[in-house]
């Protein structure tokens, strides 16, 4: 197991707990109250965004998300265990007692593990750096969350993204119709896994507008972090999820207009990925993030078109030139600030939008674009404001 942080010390006690109460009460009891407790902790998965939106005093925010999420997981687990004890009086098991009790120990046990992961990704997911720091160091989470299926983490997230914010821009097929699909290409080669440990995780509130907002973004100078703009707008604490854990962020640089932004990430110790070429029509891309704000994906994509066009400001006025490149691929939101990347793993891009009638279309800015504020990166130092956020 990975090394263990304060938190796990309660996880631990939890999970050794419906290990014995399994034992002790049986199969049916244990299956009803974990279903209880998985009800429960569906409720909660879901109100912590929404809780967590609604006060807005960041002294109370905390104990309302973690009180509203306790409330919810131990009523639904009572609810259950009543159930459970109805149902069983009429059930004579003394020839089954032992397999009855194993039974019930392992499925409270396992249950319990596999429904510690949706609750600790919702809470990680707020943005909020105490929270996300604490969770990202929990070795009994870490290890819970290994051995989960990545179909399964994946669709926790597009669940979630229900009641989470990862809106990207919507654009009209602004350079003609595409007439190829996404390659089905190699995305796990030496070059881009490599890129990939460089890609990573940012998460936020925007309290003016009530929401959670995820994205993605990528290392382009020592402790300095570039993504879009929109990720962040009206975020005044982001927070960066890295290899080592989740670390909280400075706004250094950020510009509406041109939907872009850095980070700056005390002590990241990651490395920056280099910049690559201009692309041309029909090369084979990959883009990598976070889509719905869950576990990382690297997804190929073709260049279909590259050209200028009027793109609006995060806020969806004053259209003003960008050269983009036009993608056959499969962009989400939460790819949002991600890097396109050639295929040895250099930068030749950063994604920004999708098109608005076509699931297989996305947008990124090219090199033209991205280059000048990767050259100025290291040098930011001053916090700068975020702007208003954008509601979704």
């Amino acid at each position: 197991m990975f090394g263990l942080s304060w938190l796990d010390i309660p996880l631990l006690i939890l999970l050794i707990w419906q290990l014995f109460y399994g034992w002790r009460v049986g199969f049916l009891i244990s299956l009803c109250g974990i279903l209880g407790f998985a009800a429960g902790a569906v409720g909660a998965f879901f109100a912590v965004p929404l809780v967590s939106n609604w006060v807005g005093d960041s002294g109370w925010r905390l104990a309302a998300v973690v009180g509203s999420a306790l409330a919810f997981i131990v009523v639904g687990y009572s609810i259950g265990v009543g159930i459970g004890s109805w149902l069983s009086r009429g059930v004579r098991l003394k020839p089954l007692k032992a397999i009855n009790r194993i039974f019930g120990a392992v499925a409270s046990f396992v249950i319990a593990a596999l429904l510690i992961s949706p609750v600790a990704f919702s809470l990680s997911n707020l943005g909020v750096p105490f929270v996300s720091q604490v969770i990202s160091q929990s070795g009994v989470i870490r290890t819970i969350d290994s051995f989960t299926p990545t179909p399964i983490k994946q669709a926790i997230a597009q669940w979630r993204s229900a009641v989470v914010s990862q809106g990207i821009p919507q654009l009209f097929n602004q350079l003609g119709p595409v007439t190829q699909t996404p390659p089905d290409a190699r995305t796990d080669t030496p070059a881009l896994n490599n890129a990939a440990q460089s890609v990573l995780k940012i998460t936020g509130t925007a309290f003016q507008c009530g929401q959670n907002q995820t994205g993605s973004g990528f290392v382009a100078a020592p402790n300095r972090v570039i993504t879009n703009a929109h990720v962040v707008a009206g975020v005044s604490q982001p927070v960066v999820e890295t290899p080592n854990g989740a670390m909280p962020a400075r706004i250094v640089f950020f510009d509406p207009e041109q939907d872009l932004a850095v980070l700056a990430v005390d002590g990241l110790g990651v490395q920056p990925l280099a910049l690559g070429a201009e692309l041309a029509n029909g090369s084979q891309t990959a883009f990598q993030g976070f889509p719905f704000g869950g576990p990382f994906q690297s997804k190929p994509a073709s260049v279909q078109s590259k050209g200028t066009v009027l793109v609006p400001n995060i806020y969806g006025g004053n259209n003003h030139p960008e050269e983009v490149y036009q993608l056959a691929g499969d962009v989400q939101p939460g790819n949002s600030g991600g890097p396109l990347l050639d295929m040895n793993g250099k930068v030749v891009g950063v994604v920004f939008a999708k098109a608005d009638s076509n699931q297989q279309v996305g947008y990124a800015f090219t090199l033209k674009e991205v280059s000048p504020v990767v050259e100025q990166a290291a040098g930011l130092n001053r916090e700068v404001s975020s702007g208003q956020c954008t509601k979704k």
